[in-house]
Protein backbone atom coordinates (compact mmCIF):
# COMPACT_ATOMS: atom_id res chain seq x y z
CA UNK A 1 0.00 0.00 0.00
CA UNK A 2 1.44 3.44 -0.86
CA UNK A 3 1.35 5.93 1.51
CA UNK A 4 2.30 9.64 0.61
CA UNK A 5 3.13 12.39 2.74
CA UNK A 6 2.27 16.04 1.59
CA UNK A 7 5.08 17.07 3.56
CA UNK A 8 7.71 15.18 1.93
CA UNK A 9 7.27 17.40 -1.16
CA UNK A 10 7.65 21.34 -0.71
CA UNK A 11 9.67 21.36 -3.74
CA UNK A 12 6.70 20.56 -6.14
CA UNK A 13 4.83 23.68 -6.82
CA UNK A 14 0.57 23.70 -6.61
CA UNK A 15 -0.99 27.07 -7.29
CA UNK A 16 -4.34 27.09 -5.52
CA UNK A 17 -6.93 29.88 -5.38
CA UNK A 18 -6.58 30.14 -9.01
CA UNK A 19 -9.93 32.22 -9.05
CA UNK A 20 -8.33 35.21 -6.67
CA UNK A 21 -6.25 37.66 -8.32
CA UNK A 22 -2.95 38.09 -5.45
CA UNK A 23 -4.09 35.24 -3.37
CA UNK A 24 -1.37 33.96 -0.86
CA UNK A 25 -2.52 30.50 -2.16
CA UNK A 26 -0.78 30.93 -5.73
CA UNK A 27 2.99 30.66 -4.43
CA UNK A 28 2.31 27.26 -2.30
CA UNK A 29 3.35 23.80 -3.04
CA UNK A 30 2.27 19.91 -2.26
CA UNK A 31 3.41 20.36 1.48
CA UNK A 32 0.52 23.13 2.12
CA UNK A 33 -1.78 22.60 -0.37
CA UNK A 34 -1.73 18.49 -1.85
CA UNK A 35 -3.72 17.02 0.76
CA UNK A 36 -6.17 16.21 -1.94
CA UNK A 37 -3.50 15.05 -4.56
CA UNK A 38 -1.87 12.46 -2.31
CA UNK A 39 -5.27 11.05 -1.41
CA UNK A 40 -6.27 10.67 -4.80
CA UNK A 41 -2.71 8.62 -5.45
CA UNK A 42 -3.11 6.73 -2.59
CA UNK A 43 -6.97 5.61 -3.87
CA UNK A 44 -5.43 5.02 -7.46
CA UNK A 45 -2.32 2.70 -6.08
CA UNK A 46 -4.77 0.59 -3.92
CA UNK A 47 -8.15 0.17 -6.41
CA UNK A 48 -5.92 -0.35 -9.27
CA UNK A 49 -3.02 -2.16 -10.85
CA UNK A 50 -1.64 1.60 -11.92
CA UNK A 51 -0.54 4.60 -10.30
CA UNK A 52 -0.36 8.56 -10.90
CA UNK A 53 2.17 11.05 -9.77
CA UNK A 54 1.61 14.05 -8.21
CA UNK A 55 2.59 16.09 -11.25
CA UNK A 56 0.42 14.26 -13.22
CA UNK A 57 -2.41 15.22 -10.68
CA UNK A 58 -1.13 18.89 -10.43
CA UNK A 59 -1.82 19.36 -14.42
CA UNK A 60 -4.97 17.55 -14.41
CA UNK A 61 -6.01 20.13 -11.59
CA UNK A 62 -4.60 22.54 -13.60
CA UNK A 63 -6.56 21.44 -16.90
CA UNK A 64 -9.48 20.61 -15.13
CA UNK A 65 -9.78 24.37 -13.22
CA UNK A 66 -10.12 22.05 -9.43
CA UNK A 67 -7.87 24.88 -7.79
CA UNK A 68 -9.57 27.94 -8.28
CA UNK A 69 -10.13 27.69 -4.94
CA UNK A 70 -7.63 27.06 -1.59
CA UNK A 71 -6.89 23.38 -1.99
CA UNK A 72 -8.46 21.20 -4.33
CA UNK A 73 -12.05 21.10 -5.43
CA UNK A 74 -12.56 17.26 -5.45
CA UNK A 75 -15.75 17.38 -6.56
CA UNK A 76 -14.24 18.55 -10.00
CA UNK A 77 -10.71 16.37 -9.76
CA UNK A 78 -12.66 13.25 -8.40
CA UNK A 79 -14.77 12.37 -11.16
CA UNK A 80 -11.60 13.08 -13.56
CA UNK A 81 -9.28 10.96 -11.93
CA UNK A 82 -12.17 8.27 -11.55
CA UNK A 83 -12.66 8.11 -15.15
CA UNK A 84 -9.10 7.97 -15.62
CA UNK A 85 -9.08 4.69 -14.07
CA UNK A 86 -12.47 3.20 -14.64
CA UNK A 87 -13.86 3.74 -11.28
CA UNK A 88 -16.77 4.72 -10.07
CA UNK A 89 -17.74 8.21 -8.27
CA UNK A 90 -20.18 8.65 -6.06
CA UNK A 91 -20.40 11.30 -2.87
CA UNK A 92 -22.38 10.93 0.88
CA UNK A 93 -22.61 13.05 3.88
CA UNK A 94 -23.84 9.79 5.93
CA UNK A 95 -20.54 8.16 7.82
CA UNK A 96 -22.60 4.52 7.56
CA UNK A 97 -22.43 4.71 3.94
CA UNK A 98 -19.24 5.43 3.53
CA UNK A 99 -18.00 2.38 5.94
CA UNK A 100 -20.42 -0.04 4.04
CA UNK A 101 -18.78 1.46 1.28
CA UNK A 102 -15.15 0.36 2.67
CA UNK A 103 -16.84 -3.02 3.54
CA UNK A 104 -17.60 -3.34 0.00
CA UNK A 105 -14.11 -3.01 -0.88
CA UNK A 106 -13.85 0.72 -2.44
CA UNK A 107 -12.20 3.71 -0.96
CA UNK A 108 -13.32 6.80 0.71
CA UNK A 109 -11.77 10.19 0.73
CA UNK A 110 -13.02 12.54 3.57
CA UNK A 111 -13.18 16.18 4.12
CA UNK A 112 -12.29 17.19 6.83
CA UNK A 113 -13.51 20.84 8.43
CA UNK A 114 -11.32 21.55 11.03
CA UNK A 115 -11.57 24.20 13.82
CA UNK A 116 -14.65 25.54 14.27
CA UNK A 117 -16.45 26.97 17.59
CA UNK A 118 -16.37 24.68 20.33
CA UNK A 119 -14.57 22.23 18.25
CA UNK A 120 -10.52 21.20 17.84
CA UNK A 121 -10.46 19.60 14.86
CA UNK A 122 -8.28 16.00 14.79
CA UNK A 123 -7.07 15.72 11.59
CA UNK A 124 -6.51 19.39 10.46
CA UNK A 125 -7.38 22.58 11.94
CA UNK A 126 -8.47 24.13 8.49
CA UNK A 127 -9.90 22.09 5.35
CA UNK A 128 -8.20 18.32 4.91
CA UNK A 129 -8.31 15.46 3.11
CA UNK A 130 -7.23 11.91 4.43
CA UNK A 131 -8.08 8.60 2.65
CA UNK A 132 -9.92 6.30 4.63
CA UNK A 133 -8.38 2.22 3.84
CA UNK A 134 -11.03 0.24 5.50
CA UNK A 135 -13.87 -0.07 8.09
CA UNK A 136 -14.57 -2.47 11.24
CA UNK A 137 -17.48 -2.05 13.86
CA UNK A 138 -16.15 0.36 15.92
CA UNK A 139 -12.84 2.04 14.03
CA UNK A 140 -12.59 3.63 10.58
CA UNK A 141 -8.60 3.41 9.30
CA UNK A 142 -7.02 6.55 8.12
CA UNK A 143 -3.82 7.58 5.61
CA UNK A 144 -3.43 11.09 6.54
CA UNK A 145 -1.54 12.66 4.47
CA UNK A 146 -0.16 15.39 6.74
CA UNK A 147 1.33 12.69 9.37
CA UNK A 148 3.97 14.23 11.80
CA UNK A 149 4.89 13.42 15.25
CA UNK A 150 2.65 14.19 17.66
CA UNK A 151 0.26 15.63 15.23
CA UNK A 152 -2.40 13.49 17.42
CA UNK A 153 -1.50 14.67 20.96
CA UNK A 154 -1.73 18.23 20.30
CA UNK A 155 -4.57 19.87 22.90
CA UNK A 156 -7.82 18.86 22.13
CA UNK A 157 -6.92 15.47 19.87
CA UNK A 158 -5.50 13.43 23.00
CA UNK A 159 -6.80 10.06 22.68
CA UNK A 160 -9.06 10.32 20.19
CA UNK A 161 -6.48 8.84 17.31
CA UNK A 162 -4.95 5.08 17.83
CA UNK A 163 -1.97 5.84 15.64
CA UNK A 164 0.06 2.58 13.79
CA UNK A 165 2.22 4.33 11.52
CA UNK A 166 1.43 5.58 8.60
CA UNK A 167 -2.28 4.05 9.91
CA UNK A 168 -4.56 5.79 11.93
CA UNK A 169 -7.78 4.51 13.22
CA UNK A 170 -10.47 6.75 14.73
CA UNK A 171 -14.42 6.06 15.90
CA UNK A 172 -17.24 6.27 13.47
CA UNK A 173 -18.66 8.43 15.57
CA UNK A 174 -14.92 10.97 15.84
CA UNK A 175 -14.93 11.07 11.52
CA UNK A 176 -18.75 11.77 11.51
CA UNK A 177 -18.30 15.15 13.69
CA UNK A 178 -15.27 15.50 11.69
CA UNK A 179 -16.97 15.74 8.69
CA UNK A 180 -20.42 17.46 9.61
CA UNK A 181 -19.45 20.94 8.28
CA UNK A 182 -18.60 19.94 4.95
CA UNK A 183 -20.68 19.09 2.15
CA UNK A 184 -19.69 16.07 1.11
CA UNK A 185 -18.11 14.82 3.86
CA UNK A 186 -16.57 11.74 1.83
CA UNK A 187 -15.80 10.93 -1.83
CA UNK A 188 -16.37 7.35 -2.38
CA UNK A 189 -14.54 5.56 -5.35
CA UNK A 190 -14.97 2.26 -6.24
CA UNK A 191 -13.86 -0.46 -9.04
CA UNK A 192 -16.58 -0.52 -11.53
CA UNK A 193 -18.47 -4.06 -11.49
CA UNK A 194 -18.03 -6.28 -14.90
CA UNK A 195 -20.70 -6.03 -17.57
Amino acid sequence: MKYLNQLDHPDIPYPTDAATEGSRFHDLSIKEAGCGLCSLAMMVDRLTTKTISLKRLIALSLKHKANLHPGTDMKILGPVVADLYDLDFSTTNRVKKAMQHLKNGGSVIANVGGDREGYTGVFSHGGHYVLLLSAGKDSICVLDPSLKEGKYEEPGREGKVRLDAPFAYCSPELMEKETDNRNPGFYLFSRKEPC
